[in-house]
């Protein structure tokens, strides 16, 4: 039994598909209904497998970290683009 931490890529028809850290290349698709806790796309989890079961950690100074960011980048490509117009 192995943690493997993982990026909540997005919420689609009932499933949660998560991305593994970093390379995004391989990806865990859980049931929502099977998630005993509130998730969003974006955010950074553990996910153990234990048995038919996983369980899910949210990362949550990762998570804020990763959001910020990406904040960071999109007001960056804003001013950018605002110059381009000028």
């Amino acid at each position: 039994m192995s943690s493997t931490k993982y990026t909540l890529d997005r919420i689609e028809d009932g499933y949660a598909i998560f991305l593994k850290y970093p390379d995004e290349l391989d990806q865990v698709i859980i049931s929502v209904a099977a998630i005993d806790k509130p998730i969003q796309a974006g955010d950074r989890v553990l996910i153990e497998e234990i048995g038919d079961a996983f369980h899910i950690e949210i990362l949550k100074e990762e998570t804020v970290q990763k959001k910020a960011e990406i904040q960071s980048l999109m007001e960056k490509l804003r001013r950018k683009n605002n110059h381009h117009d000028s």
